[in-house]
């Protein structure tokens, strides 16, 4: 039986994500444009917004601008700052768009080419996941051994439960909705973790 790890790494899915596949489906990757996002949180239902001007006509750059209330005094602070952004070629015309990661991490200027930032739980500014030392739900339930089995077990039978609650309609147009394909997924995944129980890889 493996180790069990108590002490797991902050999520990707604790953190507020900015997407590069976001900007481009709000169209905001074809001059220079701004717009405010708005997340939701689903368990605790807290809101977050940030301000985003993107400029792609000369050095492309994503400037963001929020503001971050500390929990424990109830002090804001005001940030605004500049994310570059570098293109690849397509293979059929065209370029892709990626962040650079703006932190440091132990003095050392990161600099990675990513398609994702995020702002991890009581960190204040936006990074790769290397930077904020991010892990996957999914690889944490795993570390955990036989209790991880149990853990992501029951959260995705929550996830499935939320989700056939809020699906008014399973297919369109002789398919299956997204949420449908998202419900589908989540029980390929009871069916993996079924198998890792039968056959004691835990």
């Amino acid at each position: 039986m493996g180790r069990y790890y108590w002490d797991k790494k902050n999520t990707v899915e604790d953190c507020t994500c900015l997407s590069i596949v976001k900007l481009k489906e709000f169209g905001l990757l074809g001059g220079c444009c701004s717009t405010t996002l708005t997340w939701t949180r689903s368990l605790s239902g807290h809101k977050s917004s940030i301000g985003i001007v993107v400029d792609v006509l000369s050095e492309p750059y994503v400037k963001l601008s929020y503001t971050v209330t500390d929990r424990s005094s109830g002090e804001k602070t005001d940030y605004d700052y500049k994310v570059q952004l570098t293109t690849t070629p397509c293979n059929f015309g065209g370029v892709r768009y990626w962040f650079i990661c703006p932190l440091s991490r132990n003095g050392v200027y990161c600099g990675r080419r990513v398609a994702k930032l995020y702002c991890a739980p009581g960190r204040n500014y936006y990074g790769c996941r290397h930077c904020h030392n991010l892990s996957y739900e999914s690889r944490n339930e795993c570390r955990h051994g036989i209790f991880g089995i149990f853990g992501g077990v029951l959260n995705i039978d929550k996830r499935i439960e939320k989700l056939s609650n809020q699906t008014k309609r399973w297919t369109y147009g002789g398919r299956l909705t997204r949420k449908a394909r998202r419900i589908h997924a989540l029980q390929q995944r009871m069916e993996a973790y079924d198998r890792i129980w039968r056959m004691g890889g835990f």
